[in-house]
């Protein structure tokens, strides 16, 4: 007997989470497009602590969620990356369930 179980059920539903009707746009990652979720509300709720000002610069950050599939090389902590045309370091790369969580930071003025 073929049992499903609810890790099947969560790979299944990325086809819903990273459909270009539903919730992922086309973002351009190092060159490739690939359908992305990003996020730069959910640090802000997350810690006050992740936007540090000195002297008119802050220190912004970006989440970004894609499936692990979509990517060669998993991101690593201080790997330039470049989204929609603006340079990035990882600051922070996590996978769950096919997913990469990919924290990225830059210095803003």
């Amino acid at each position: 007997m073929f049992m499903v179980t609810f890790k099947d059920f969560i790979t299944r539903d990325l086809v819903t989470f990273f459909n270009l009707n539903e919730f992922a746009e086309l973002h351009n990652i190092d060159g490739r497009e690939v359908p992305a979720i990003v996020d730069s509300d959910i640090l802000k709720i997350r810690s006050d602590n992740r936007y540090e000002r000195f002297d008119g610069v802050y220190k912004g950050e970006v989440t970004v969620y894609v499936r692990a599939s979509d990517f060669v090389n998993r991101p690593v902590f201080g790997q330039h990356l470049r989204l929609d045309g603006k340079l990035y370091l990882v600051v922070e790369c996590n996978e769950v369930s096919g997913v990469l969580e990919i924290v990225l930071g830059a210095n803003e003025s």
